[in-house]
């Protein structure tokens, strides 16, 4: 994270220049000037560089975003909000969709779902908060949007790096904005130029003189305590669940799947292992040598000493194999610990299955970073879930009926999937919400948390490799002693969207090349709300990115 800001963000109104060139006498302009060069000035604050339209109270609202402007150790985005349809006898609507769940670590009020992303550095903002851990924004009522004006929001961020000219917008309800530009200047008045100006009022003359504006509100810059800035993870699944990885800039962990890694009650390898270790030594050779952590897992049936012996010789036989593929360098450190530490409870065939595993951990340093390589075939789906293909429309039903429609792109080498959801029946302000991607990513593990109503449910495949959504660690808790996670997705899964409206929630995946996915949501085992969208191309990114 970064520190407290360390100075004032001036919010001012741009005030144009003009340019004009006059002769000393009667001030017509002078025959024989030649006129200047036109000069390319780039983004300017004002400027509207993307507009997005969003369901938000039951109605469509676009969000006209400018460029981030810098100001010293902040960032300020500023969002013009306009609502496109009748407010009704009230005249507002009220903005619920730009907060996010209950968490420990971050307080996600409105609007701590807007995050600006550097997906070529891989780290996330989060917007500048006070002592309540709040975010400092203006005006304080920006989320009461009045028509037909509507409002604007702004919202300050710890500055980016010098070098960072762009930045990509999470923007809820809408698809990825791409790239943002982030520019010097002044930041841009907290009142909108097309803002209705004062009603004059009649003087004891008869003449009508215009009210005193009321000064803009600024940003509190003195209340800001924190502008979080987070760096994000990945984790991936391969062959079938044989191999589960998640990386960090600091450590790699590494979860092998005991079923498929060694036959039942044995302890040696079976043929299918070796694939499985020969990714893991990938992920290992990827970082400094250092100590390799060797690490036997059963699952709770049986006798406590028996599995103990067996989770050692386990992982002895894991030890033995990855040795020689990762060299000397790379020293091995073999424990069994049976049934004690279980990845997941041990309440069904399923969970047991993941508690029987030999983790293999490395803390040292990154030297490079690899695209994922797809292997094996698609794992089957669940006889539960809906299947789809390619970039038609699904529908969904269940209490109400929804179409999802996917589609994806990249950014940075990122696989970005945008799942458009609408509404297809008459249903309006019922509080049944879309049901599929409400819940919480468990891939984890024991000892993390993650908030239950993100919309962190969806996975790629790519043969059988795995993907989940790009996370970030926000901090601990008690009961997370390994992390409290939040997804780089929608952070609120159950957003209002009536009959005929459409919402667009952005997944953003590890780096991969591919030319296609399939975009899955849960297993089709228990919901006949998971889905699975197979042949989802994959369209390049235009800007070379």
């Amino acid at each position: 994270m970064r520190p407290r800001p360390g100075r004032a963000v001036a919010l001012v109104a741009l005030l144009p220049l003009l340019l004009t060139a006059c002769t000393a006498g009667d001030g017509d302009p002078s025959p024989t000037s030649s006129p200047a060069a036109s000069v390319d000035a780039g983004p300017q604050p004002e400027d509207v560089v993307a507009s997005p339209v969003i369901p938000e109270g039951g109605i469509e609202v676009r969000v006209d975003v400018h460029p981030v402007v810098r100001d010293g150790d902040l960032a300020v985005l500023t969002l013009d909000l306009t609502p496109l349809e009748d407010l009704g006898e009230s005249g507002y609507v009220v903005v619920y969709g730009f907060g996010g769940p209950t968490a420990t670590n971050l307080t996600l009020s409105d609007p701590a779902n807007v995050r600006l992303v550097d997906l070529e550095r891989d780290v996330v903002h989060h917007a500048a908060v006070g002592a309540d851990k709040k975010p400092v924004v203006a005006p304080k009522d920006w989320e009461w949007l009045r028509g037909p004006q509507g409002t604007r929001l702004q919202i300050p961020y710890a500055a980016p790096d010098a070098d960072v000219t762009e930045m990509s917008l999470f923007l809820p309800g809408a698809p990825l904005v791409a790239s943002v530009p982030v520019i010097d200047g002044d930041v841009p008045s907290s009142v909108r130029p097309d803002a209705p100006r004062p009603t004059p009022t009649a003087t004891s003359t008869g003449t009508a003189t215009p009210s005193p504006a009321p000064e803009p509100e600024r940003i509190a810059v003195d209340e800001i305590v924190d502008a979080p800035v987070f760096p994000l993870d990945s984790a991936s699944a391969e062959l079938e669940g044989a191999v589960k990885t998640v990386e960090s800039t600091e450590r790699v962990d590494v979860q092998l799947g005991s079923d498929v890694l060694f036959e039942f009650d044995q302890a040696t390898l079976t043929p299918a292992a070796g694939e499985a270790i020969a990714l893991v030594a990938a992920r290992i050779a990827e970082r400094e040598p250092g100590t390799v952590g060797v690490v036997g897992h059963t699952d709770d049936q049986g006798d406590d000493a028996y599995n103990l012996d067996l989770s050692r010789q386990r992982a002895q036989a894991v030890a033995d194999a990855l040795g020689p593929l990762v060299g000397p360098d790379y020293r091995m450190h073999v424990e069994g610990r049976g049934e004690t530490e279980p990845f997941v409870a041990n309440d069904s065939d399923e969970n047991r299955a993941l508690n029987r595993r030999v983790a293999v951990s490395l803390t040292s340093t990154v030297t490079t970073r690899t695209d994922v390589t797809a292997t094996g075939e698609l794992p089957p789906f669940g006889d539960k879930g809906l299947l789809g293909q390619g970039e038609e429309p699904l529908v969904v039903a269940s209490g109400r009926v929804h179409e999802v429609k996917a589609s994806a792109r990249t950014v940075h080498g990122h696989v970005v999937v945008d799942l458009t959801v609408r509404g297809i029946d008459d249903y309006a302000d019922t509080g049944m919400v879309f049901p599929s991607l409400r819940g919480w990513s468990s891939h984890r593990g024991k000892g993390t948390d993650t908030p239950m109503d993100i919309s962190g449910r969806a996975v790629i495949l790519d043969g059988a490799t795995k993907l989940y959504p790009m996370d970030y660690r926000i901090g601990t808790t008690e009961r997370a002693p390994d992390g409290e996670w939040l997804t780089l997705t929608d952070l609120q899964g159950a957003s209002r969207i009536d009959g005929g409206q459409s919402r667009v929630y952005s997944f953003v995946y590890p780096r991969m090349a591919t030319d296609a996915v399939t975009f899955q949501v849960g297993t089709g085992i228990s919901f006949d709300t998971d889905f699975r969208i197979v042949d989802v191309p994959v369209a390049a990114d235009p800007a070379g990115r």
